[in-house]
């Protein structure tokens, strides 16, 4: 019966195996005292393939371009169809129109759209996330705003010309430098500050403060750089007041717009 080039392949590894195995192994009595040896050409692994006698298998039918027998490779896994995770829910606003419209009756409603998603934006961002920071924030931003009917100083600035503690030292500054924002920043100094936090420069564009997209960012960098999230906190409406405005003006209506807005806020 002959014998297939696959199976002489397969029975020739095993023989090489077998003897290599055995010259490596000392376990003879003789290995205690070992005699010297002429050197055995299967301690050499460079010969096994010479050992076997490459060319009798390939007479045998079996060549080295020959593959042996494969081994059927097991069936992959089945693909399992998972379903990507549901994206979490955005946060519910933290102001509703409903809110801001009550909060600041005087808003003009068709602007409501436009304001709402800044300023919400804006308090996230700074951590006005109580209702007593938000009735506060909104409160100033309200009178400082004229019930955000403008985000820039009716008044020319001609009064700021000069003011070192503003850092107006330039001819020009009072009326270049004027209050814009929501919060109505004002001065040379502060407006290089907003520049550096927020990478807009508004000390070559100052009308840029206007803008409603950059009115609450800036309005809410001002809020947190005079800390006054632990302000409304802690020392209350009367000491924000003070800190943003720099006096008592129009401070009644500072503590009414905060009263109500508490009352909307804290609404179940």
């Amino acid at each position: 019966m002959s014998v297939s080039s696959s199976r002489r392949f397969r029975a020739a590894i095993a023989a090489a195996a077998v003897i290599t195995t055995a010259v490596g192994v000392g376990t003879s009595a003789a290995a205690a005292d070992p005699a010297p040896s002429a050197p055995t050409k299967f301690q050499d692994p460079g010969n096994l393939l010479e050992a076997l006698d490459m060319q009798a298998l390939s007479t045998s039918g079996w060549t080295g371009a020959e593959t042996p027998a494969a081994v059927t490779p097991a069936a992959p896994p089945e693909a399992v169809d998972i379903a990507p995770a549901p994206a979490p829910a955005p946060p519910p606003p933290a102001v509703t129109h409903e809110d801001l419209a009550r909060i600041v009756p005087g808003i003009p409603p068709e602007r409501l759209d436009q304001f709402i998603g800044p300023l919400n934006d804006a308090m996230v961002r700074h951590g006005i996330d109580t209702p007593v920071r938000q009735a506060a924030f909104i409160a100033q931003l309200a009178v400082e705003s004229d019930s955000f009917r403008t985000f820039e100083e009716y008044a020319s600035g001609r009064a700021y010309e000069g003011r070192a503690d503003l850092g107006n030292n330039q001819p020009g500054d009072g009326e270049r430098y004027k209050g814009r924002g929501a919060i109505q920043i004002t001065g040379r100094h502060n407006y290089q500050k907003v520049s550096e936090h927020t990478g807009v420069d508004f000390v070559a564009h100052p009308e840029l403060l206007a803008a409603p997209e950059n009115a609450f960012t800036t309005a809410a960098w001002y809020w947190t750089s005079r800390n006054l999230n632990e302000v409304a906190d802690t020392a209350g409406i009367v000491r924000v007041s003070e800190l943003v405005n720099g006096g008592h003006h129009a401070l009644s209506r500072r503590i009414a717009d905060f009263e109500r807005g508490l009352n909307v806020l804290l609404q179940p």
